[in-house]
């Protein structure tokens, strides 16, 4: 009978695919809008609207905030999931700095060419562009949250954590502002020239900002919302990412660095570390290092080896072995290898004993599960070992 066993598995460094279908482009349902719809792929599809709001919930259960764009033209209202709508921008919202005061250098050069989401509807309409809001109508105003004065309560705060363009990662620049007798007031930014930019609703709020960006993409702007409980005056936050496309439809297929996942995984002073968050670390000591926490989807700082480890069964008179593997990873190879013998000089580790069974099925996102059939002209003992290794970038 053949024994199999499984072996460390041995991590070598050289140091948003397939989207679900039906996902929303938004655009301007005004008259005339029609012409600068994009023409979409499979998997899309373009919905006009007259009005469309960035809509926050609160969800007291889990004590975490949610959202994602919410239309107000159907009954009931329909709130869309973050990955399932984009908010399109057509050229005709490319505008040119025709300032020349201080105040708008964020908007480039004199003649420099931005592109914008108006924060009125007649602007909106004019240009064919979508009229975006910011709104909070899933939180409520009864004192779940500290306000500023008897009849203001519930206050949650918006700031911007990160802004990527997923198509042209070097042009990220962002920025929410409004307008107030010709007095630019920025709330929304990552910009250091604007230290106190923060945008503050009360629970059922909304309000329209406008949204202006340096350079065409599809644009994944992650806003971090916050609020005070004022039962316990704990401060909770929750991430809640958007995508905006500026002359853009399409998500690009999404991939995932070590370097993005150590700064998601661990916090600043652990990311500087990296005894702590470099990838041979262990930081949780669950026998796997930060490297394979990466490739098979585990969490650093917590054990979950029984979640993610290799595992071998039985199948009649084959072993079968599933593997938990990272797909949405530039320069991430993970191979399992098998070797008859262990002693030195015999052992000759080799791929072409295992071969791909069935469909990969996925566990979560970016993360599937791989099963590979053991080959039968192994006899007596087999050992097995998944190689990780991770290209330099």
């Amino acid at each position: 009978m053949l024994r199999a066993a499984i072996l460390v598995f041995t991590a070598t460094f050289t140091l948003m695919g397939a989207r679900a279908e039906d996902i929303r482009v938004f655009v301007s349902n005004t008259t005339g809008a029609s012409q600068y719809f994009p023409a979409v792929g499979p998997g899309y599809v373009v919905r006009p609207v007259p009005h469309l709001d960035l809509n926050v919930i609160w969800n007291a259960d889990t004590q975490t905030f949610s959202g994602g764009f919410r239309t107000d033209d159907e009954t009931p209202v329909v709130q869309f999931g973050p990955e399932d709508a984009i908010a399109y921008l057509p050229a005709t919202g490319q505008r040119q700095r025709d300032d020349d005061s201080e105040q708008y250098n964020f908007q480039g050069a004199m003649d420099a060419t931005y592109w914008t989401f108006p924060s009125s509807a007649d602007a909106s309409n004019n240009a064919f562009t979508l009229y975006l809001g910011f709104s909070a109508y899933g939180v409520p105003r009864n004192g779940t949250f500290t306000g500023s004065g008897a009849s203001s309560t519930d206050r949650i705060r918006w700031t911007v954590h990160s802004v990527e363009n997923l198509t042209t990662p070097s042009a990220t620049a962002f920025y929410g502002y409004s307008l107030s007798a010709g007095n630019v007031n920025m709330q929304l930014t990552l910009d250091p020239a604007y230290p106190n930019r923060e945008m503050v609703m009360l629970g059922l709020g909304h309000t329209h900002l406008n949204l202006l960006f340096k350079a065409p993409g599809m644009y994944r702007i992650t806003f971090r919302v916050r609020g005070t409980l004022a039962a316990t005056g704990q401060e909770v936050s929750s991430l809640l990412p958007v995508y905006f496309g500026v002359e853009q439809w399409q998500i690009p297929a999404s991939t995932v660095s070590y370097t993005a996942w150590r700064g998601i995984e661990f916090n600043p002073a652990q990311a500087a570390d990296p005894l702590v968050s470099g990838p041979a670390a262990d930081p949780d000591g669950d026998g796997f290092t930060n490297l394979e926490e990466f490739a098979f989807g585990g969490d650093p700082l917590v054990p979950d080896a029984g979640l993610i480890e290799p595992h071998l069964e039985r199948a009649g008179d084959s072993w079968i072995l599933t593997v938990r593997q990272r797909t949405n990873a530039a320069g991430l190879t993970i191979t399992p290898v098998a070797t008859a013998s262990l002693q030195p000089g015999l052992a000759d580790w080799r791929a072409d004993l295992l071969t791909p069974h069935g469909q990969p099925r996925n566990v979560a996102e970016g993360i599937d599960e791989f099963a590979y059939l053991l080959r039968g002209g192994l006899t007596g003992r087999a050992f097995l070992r998944v190689r990780t290794q991770l290209a330099a970038p």
